[in-house]
């Protein structure tokens, strides 16, 4: 029996190999995610063949992947002899059956906000972010980070001296649906943390946000929203069945998960040299191919002791400027453009 290789044990100029034929990403919407684009920005860091249907990317203004790429270096219709191609359902987040794509190996990707009721089938990959270790839905799925771009990690190389940063908190959130974990620690955890530390709720413009970040010594970057196992109501068997085939996962195993936990803002504030701020990773299931080490890499919150959470982060503090170059260096090493692109090429080997 021939033994498969892991992702993590081959090697890079293996990758090159096996994938010299070039990989190809489409989106169906011709809009590429921020997730495609770092991965597009890795690749070609490998140098590497990587082309695409489209050049548009929706992202954040801080995190904008492909910056400075020529739309005629990447634009093309599908090559002969492609290696790969990652099909980008991210504005759909449903499958959408392209196999006479397939050049050779096909997987998808989605960075959707309700990317966790994503299926396709078995055969393929899927590349997912907001991925909960309490919850599946399908055999092959993999968890994706929205991660540094190149543009972010170059901008922050700027970032102001943390002896020199206001020592604040940076809550600077705007008001959007589906943020349930915001507003549960905007009537919990953060009334307690302004009680030790201040905390700056202004909101900036895009092109002061960065200095914001790079101003303050402690950033919030917490996001997601709690879901509940509807499967486990009959009411939505009998009564909304097409809703709940939209909603189930093929395996729960809490009574609650956190969904739509992974944000720009956690990136963007690691790379700006914050203490980032964010739920507890492993105790809340959010699973990424490598998790940062709370009190090493993060100021972790737990539900369960919201005040303890606010005097640990005080408890802390002349580690402070440590965790915040301990987190940055973990967030570059694991998930810039290029470890990104190496894990994914590993994964679909």
């Amino acid at each position: 029996m021939t033994t498969r290789p892991s992702p993590y044990l081959v090697t890079e100029a293996d990758l090159k190999t096996a994938f010299a034929g070039g990989v190809y990403l489409i989106s169906p919407e011709e809009l590429l995610s921020h997730n495609s684009g770092c991965i597009i920005e890795g690749l070609r860091d490998l140098g590497m063949t990587v082309k695409s249907n489209t050049a548009r990317v929706t992202s954040r203004h801080a995190s904008m992947p492909l910056a400075g790429v020529p739309e005629a270096e990447l634009c093309s219709k599908p090559f002969a002899g492609m290696s790969a191609v990652i099909i980008d359902i991210s504005h759909g987040n449903e499958y959408v059956p392209l196999e006479s794509m397939r050049g050779g190996r096909l997987a998808y990707l989605t960075n959707s906000d309700t990317s966790a009721f994503c299926k396709v089938p078995d055969p393929f990959a899927l590349f997912s972010v907001h991925e909960n270790a309490f919850a599946t839905n399908g055999a092959r799925r993999f968890p994706l980070a929205f991660g540094p771009t190149n543009a972010l990690i170059a901008a922050s190389d700027r970032r102001r001296a943390f002896e020199k940063r206001k020592k604040v908190a940076l809550r600077n959130f705007r008001a959007t649906l589906s943020q349930g974990v915001r507003a549960l620690l905007d009537l919990s955890y953060v009334p307690q943390l302004k009680t030790k530390l201040p905390v700056d709720e202004a909101i900036v413009p895009p092109n002061l946000y960065l200095d914001a970040l790079h101003g303050s010594q402690v950033c919030l970057a917490y996001g997601g929203d709690f879901f509940s196992p509807i499967q486990n109501n009959p009411w939505f068997a009998e009564k909304e069945p097409q809703l709940l085939a939209r909603h189930s996962f093929e395996r729960i195993d809490a009574s609650a998960i956190i969904m739509r936990w992974d944000s720009w803002r956690f990136w963007e504030s690691l790379l700006a040299g914050c203490v980032t701020v964010h739920l507890d990773f492993a105790k809340y299931g959010l699973k990424l191919p490598v998790l940062p080490e709370p009190w090493v890499h993060y100021a972790p919150i737990d539900l369960d002791d919201i005040k303890g959470s606010a005097e640990a982060l005080m408890d802390h503090q002349k580690h402070w400027p440590d965790i915040a170059e301990a987190g940055r260096a973990w967030a570059i090493k694991h998930y810039a453009p290029k470890p990104t692109a190496l894990r994914v090429l590993g994964q679909l080997l």
